[in-house]
């Protein structure tokens, strides 16, 4: 059997000298999580973000479409749902709310007209465009939504 001796230096523990590295495993095994739970923070804070920004992005497609047509819900449905692959799938409200206002901002039916009501000002019509998608993070953090929801509001004179 060889034997190694270890060189006197100072400051050279006996433990090194052996070749033990029982400290690095040790540092390690308390070091390792922490890293890992960072990592999927970073991870799943980075999904959800950009995540929401495609769910708006895809919301002002849908607005933009009603824009030009105002009552077709299929059709807005349809322009957010095809302006990016979504993986889930959107959900959609039935319908897309509508409301109506004056100059002086009094609300006012959208059957009726400001003008014959002695209001000042044409109508203006708001149309609430939204969409929702599931979301489903790598670990369950506290605060972060399982479900993500994107609104935008138009308004068409």
């Amino acid at each position: 059997m060889k034997s190694t001796k270890c060189p006197r230096r100072s400051g050279a523990s006996s433990a090194h000298c052996l070749g033990g590295s029982g400290g690095v495993t040790a540092e390690f095994a308390l070091v390792a999580p922490i890293i890992i739970l960072l990592a999927t923070g970073i991870a799943d804070f980075g999904m959800l973000s950009s995540n929401s920004m495609a769910l708006t992005a895809a919301v002002r497609i849908g607005a933009e479409y009603a824009r030009f047509h105002p009552t077709d819900t299929v059709g807005i449905q349809m322009s957010m749902q095809s302006s990016m692959s979504f993986t889930p799938t959107l959900t959609f409200p039935t319908s897309f709310p509508q409301s109506c206002e004056c100059d002086n901002k009094t609300s006012i039916a959208c059957s009726e007209s400001c003008a014959t009501t002695g209001r000042p000002g044409p109508n203006r019509v708001f149309i609430t465009i939204s969409a929702n998608q599931a979301f489903a993070p790598l670990v369950p953090w506290p605060g972060v939504p399982n479900l993500l929801t994107a609104t935008a509001q138009i308004r068409l004179q």
